[in-house]
């Protein structure tokens, strides 16, 4: 029996499937690498980048990224990569690496809808690879909870190829391994090359692999663990922790309320202690803070764990956004205002600033909800993609405050570059005297502006 053989590290075929804020950075980072980092010899790698969205595949191959993650001059300059929608292609990647998305359902459970069907993809394509000299190697980087990548994955990568998995083997054998994404969309500092990159395999020799590929093109380097199932965990920790800090402060922010202090002047002040952790108030959203936490109960719950504090800060943050609405009706019961009579600006509708992307954005309930006492909301984003957010609450997103608009209440709700010119001076050109002006984000001073 011919034993197993492993891609040539410099010489391979990668094919990155998932080509969303994760997988289109990374497959473009490969691709543009033409000297490993470690051994400085040249790399003769080939890259497919895969995508279900034929409109994404068409929108790529010629250089337009709707998602604006890069610029159009930076995507049409690499050119050692191909996108397609065409699963026969990916017959001859020898390293899959599966970027797709892990959403979660109504239920608040886990959905892996995508992350099954990509491993039913690998699946067929590593079916007909009988005659390959390597076998191939299949990484997750998906969050997902512990046990995901090989109990879940590997068995339908395994009944529909026909492969055996983790075997010595050449013939019938595939392997895998767990790299958790931590890049942070819209964040120029915290790039794919500036975070070390964990890594993981299903042995020892594959682990190595694995490390010594993402060592080849991670400036930051990589953090090798013993185990998948220790990766996994990592991932989803990292945002588990955030999630519950930003829920303490939000927690501080209801009781301080109505203690009547304000909650800014109780964190600046603290912030001044040398050990004082900040985090400020606001609404929790995206595709991993306000997901994660939901994988980790869930996983507890199976083997028979009942989480409470995870559990808890997640009750708050998903509250956040009705308590966000219930100050505002609350504030014009006092002026004694009607809110259906108000005209409203909301200033950003994704899920974090200097990003695009509206998944689980908490906007999105937030604006369903004022649209029932309201229709005179005009948001104002010029990251989103304008299509999605019309499919999402009905409304158009503009790129600019219309001129010569005056609203009643202000939201400054995310602190985008396209934003950082509207200071309290600059509002005003908006509003009247007795406009609000709420700032979810903490950057605007004045007396008149409210804070969560």
């Amino acid at each position: 029996m011919k034993k197993s053989k492993l891609p040539n590290i410099n010489k391979c075929t990668i094919g990155v499937i998932g080509l969303g804020y994760v997988g289109f950075p990374l497959a473009l980072k490969i691709a543009n690498q033409k000297t490993s980092l470690v051994t400085k010899k040249k790399l003769q790698r080939k890259v497919i980048g895969y995508d279900i969205d034929e409109r994404r595949i068409s929108e790529l191959s010629r250089g337009i990224d709707k998602k604006n993650i890069f610029s159009k001059e930076f995507i049409k300059d690499t050119k050692n990569i191909k996108y397609t929608n065409n699963k026969k292609l990916l017959e001859s990647i020898d390293i899959f690496i599966i970027t797709v998305p892990t959403p979660i359902n109504l239920q608040n459970n886990p959905d892996l809808t995508f992350l099954k069907e990509a491993s039913k993809i690998v699946g067929d394509c590593i079916k007909v690879k009988d005659d390959k000299k390597v076998n191939p190697i299949v990484i997750f980087e998906s969050t997902v909870y512990p046990g995901v990548t090989e109990e879940v994955c590997v068995p339908i990568i395994e009944k529909t190829s026909g492969k055996k998995y983790n075997c010595k083997t050449f013939i019938n054998s595939f392997y895998s391994g767990y790299s958790p994404e931590r890049i942070n969309p819209g964040d120029s500092k915290y790039t794919i090359d500036s975070v070390i990159k964990v890594t993981s395999g299903c042995n020892t020799k594959v682990s190595d692999w694995i490390d010594s590929f993402y060592k080849s093109f991670i400036s930051a380097g990589t953090f090798k663990v013993s185990s998948i199932k220790v990766a996994e965990a990592a991932k989803i920790i990292e945002n588990t922790q955030r999630d519950i800090n930003i829920a303490l402060v939000n927690e501080m922010a209801i009781i301080f309320k109505k203690l009547n202090i304000k909650t800014k002047e109780v964190l600046d002040a603290a912030n001044t202690k040398w050990n004082f952790q900040r985090y400020d108030p606001g609404l929790v959203g995206g595709h991993c803070i306000g997901v994660d936490p939901y994988y980790l109960t869930y996983k507890a719950k199976e083997i028979g764990y009942q989480t409470k504090l995870i559990s808890a800060g997640r009750q708050i943050n998903d509250h956040m956004y009705k308590y966000l609405l219930e100050q505002i009706i609350s504030i014009m019961k006092e002026r004694k205002q009607s809110l259906k009579l108000q005209k409203i600006l909301l200033l950003g509708i994704s899920y974090k600033s200097n990003c695009g992307d509206i998944r689980n954005s908490q906007l999105i309930p937030f604006i369903k909800e004022i649209k029932k006492n309201t229709s005179k909301i005009t948001v104002v984003d010029p990251l989103v993609n304008k299509e999605e957010v019309s499919k999402k609450v009905g409304l158009e997103a503009l790129d600019m405050i219309p001129r010569k608009s005056t609203y009643n209440l202000i939201i400054f709700a995310l602190n985008h570059d396209e934003f950082k010119k509207l200071t309290t001076k600059e509002l005003s050109n908006y509003s009247n005297k007795d406009t609000i002006i709420f700032d979810l984000t903490n950057n605007l001073y004045g007396d008149n502006i409210l804070y969560l």
